[in-house]
């Protein structure tokens, strides 16, 4: 984990101290981490996810994909410009896969 945040943060040009004081964090602390020395709170992990825009999965290497998160907004909008693309028959049977997504996914 310690590895990715480094890679990521260094990829966005962010250095220890500015990383640590947007999570809320000493950079000393931080640098435990990146070192894999410490492990952070659920809260503090929530903050440097929050703050390199990743996703805990990728963090927590339960995924190699590197996803961006994005923001609600951003996420609608392209469904949206999926959801033009289809044909009637299309959109039916998206929803009904959604429907059933949604009643297997609780």
């Amino acid at each position: 984990m310690g590895e990715r945040i480094k890679r990521i943060r260094a990829e966005q040009k962010l250095t220890l101290e500015t990383l640590s004081e947007r999570v809320g964090i000493s950079r000393n602390f931080l640098w435990e981490i990146e070192d894999g020395r410490k492990a952070p709170a659920l809260n503090t992990l929530c903050g440097i996810c929050r703050e390199l825009n990743v996703s805990a999965d990728y963090l927590l290497g339960f995924s190699s994909v590197c996803v961006r998160a994005e923001s609600s907004g951003q996420t609608e909008h392209k469904i949206s410009e999926i959801i033009d693309t289809l044909d009637e028959n299309e959109k039916i049977m998206l929803h009904e896969l959604l429907i059933t997504y949604k009643s297997t996914a609780k």
